[in-house]
């Protein structure tokens, strides 16, 4: 009898964890269910976003996102003869920012206004500055009649050997589209897209954890800002190297690039806001200039917005301010600079 008792126990307690686990699954389809993607070795970015298919964000802000046939983040509009593609990360992408409000959906309707699709969004998570810069030759590929490209960073803190790395080029395969890729997916694959389309709480948990090594990581302290470091690139071969990287892009096509560049900022104990530099801004402007490249500084609309309206361009009403992902605010402040350049 005894046994038995335990044995009921234990069920019970099986039985509360699954419908616990249920549970939370069912709810993380209204709070985190993000896109799935598919790899790929040669193209403009390193993988698409499962074709027309839908995902939630919820970790940051709130959001829900929708893919487009070809694989990217654009709203479902047709797309225009005459476009921009814009290329980056999950700042890009805008994992966290609804769609419409976007700076590439912003920019797109202050420039047009037919109802086209103008600025084609290739950002994807993890595609930072030298990993696009490395894709270049795909972008110019899969988009060969774009009017320019924009590319986005939020750091500049590549060295040397970093914007040498940049130069090397991943190719382009012009049969590696989507569609090629989804009809190529074994069935085991295909269940896998399946069983993580049904199970989001696992993807989070997996999300968390990497998140909880990285943050531990950090911890430890970074000196990817340290001042003698960075001094010691500038009288070096920095200069060389920046430059020879901009020739590089400026060789590959003669259409409008722009470098659009949001600096992290951090909140001081006394209420100010400070912007997390390596201080090679004056670089950048000097040898995109050499070159015919724009170079978007976001720096002092970033200081303006905080200074005269308390507005600060990162974290959400749901994350500490300062942190993670560029708001809406800061979404409007660089459409409004691209604007500026493009028109």
């Amino acid at each position: 009898m005894h046994g038995l008792y335990i044995l009921k126990k234990l069920f019970g307690w099986l039985a509360a964890a699954v419908i616990a686990a249920a549970i939370c699954n069912l709810s993380c389809f209204l709070f985190y269910d993000p896109c799935q993607e598919l790899t790929r070795t040669k193209g403009s970015t390193t993988g698409y976003l499962l074709p027309d298919s839908h995902g939630v964000y919820g970790l940051e802000g709130y959001c829900r996102a929708s893919v487009d046939s070809f694989g990217y983040v654009n709203r479902p509009l047709e797309r225009s003869d005459e476009y921009y593609v814009a290329a980056g990360a999950s700042h890009t992408e805008g994992l966290f920012i609804p769609e419409g409000l976007r700076y590439t959906d912003l920019l797109n309707d202050m420039l047009y206004d037919d109802g086209k699709l103008h600025i084609i969004n290739i950002g994807k998570s993890g595609n930072y500055y030298s990993v696009v810069l490395q894709h270049l030759d795909g972008i110019l590929g899969e988009f060969p009649d774009a009017k320019g490209l924009i590319i986005e960073t939020d750091s500049l803190c590549y060295d040397t050997k970093a914007l040498y790395d940049s130069m090397a080029q991943a190719g382009y395969d012009p049969g590696e589209t989507a569609a090629s890729l989804m009809s190529d997916l074994t069935s085991r694959q295909k269940l896998v897209i399946k069983a993580k389309q049904a199970l989001p709480l696992l993807r989070l948990i997996r999300k968390q954890y990497f998140t909880y090594m990285e943050a531990d990581e950090e911890e430890g302290g970074s000196d990817i800002l340290d001042p003698a470091f960075w001094q010691s690139e500038y009288n070096g071969d920095f200069e060389t190297a920046l430059d020879d990287l901009m020739k590089f892009i400026r060789s590959r096509t003669d259409k409008q690039i722009i470098i659009l560049y949001h600096p992290a900022v951090a909140i001081e104990a006394d209420g100010s806001m400070k912007v997390l530099t390596n201080n090679a801004e004056p670089y950048y402007e000097k040898i995109c200039r050499a070159n015919d490249i724009d170079f978007v500084d976001m720096t002092d609309a970033f200081m303006c917005a905080y200074e005269e309206d308390h507005v600060i361009p990162y974290g959400f009403c749901n994350t500490a301010p300062g942190q993670g992902h560029v708001n809406r605010a800061a979404h409007k402040m660089m459409a409004d600079k691209l604007y500026e350049v493009i028109r």
